[in-house]
């Protein structure tokens, strides 16, 4: 086996638990303990804690944050323009922030 195969198969991937895990951590509606969590996937909470402490559990984590949140960026911003059409002032502030026009953004003091 060439150096860049033995090195591509030990990439680290997560287990069907730990991918269960992040899916019930990154499910905003799901407003169970961690503990419950845990229990439902069939792991201890100490497990948990230690994948916790893993780089690359939690790296799995965010990445999965990282493609729910950018899913959702489109309805986030129709619903921020629906809040700035019917005169929501800190909507209206937010978006010209957001939108770098804000007076203070432009002036780098943001």
């Amino acid at each position: 086996m060439t150096k860049s195969k033995v090195q591509k198969s030990k990439e680290w991937r997560p287990n069907a638990r730990q991918i269960k895990m992040a899916e019930l951590l990154l499910n905003p509606e799901d407003r169970r303990t961690k503990a419950e969590k845990c229990k439902e996937v069939g792991v201890t909470p100490k497990t948990l804690w230690k994948w916790m402490q893993d780089e690359r559990f939690v790296n799995y984590v965010n990445e999965q944050l990282d493609k729910y949140t950018n899913a959702e960026l489109a309805d986030v911003w129709r619903a921020l323009l629906m809040q700035c059409k019917r005169g929501n002032v800190q909507a209206i502030k937010l978006f010209f922030e957001m939108k770098m026009m804000h007076p203070s953004v432009k002036d780098g003091g943001w």
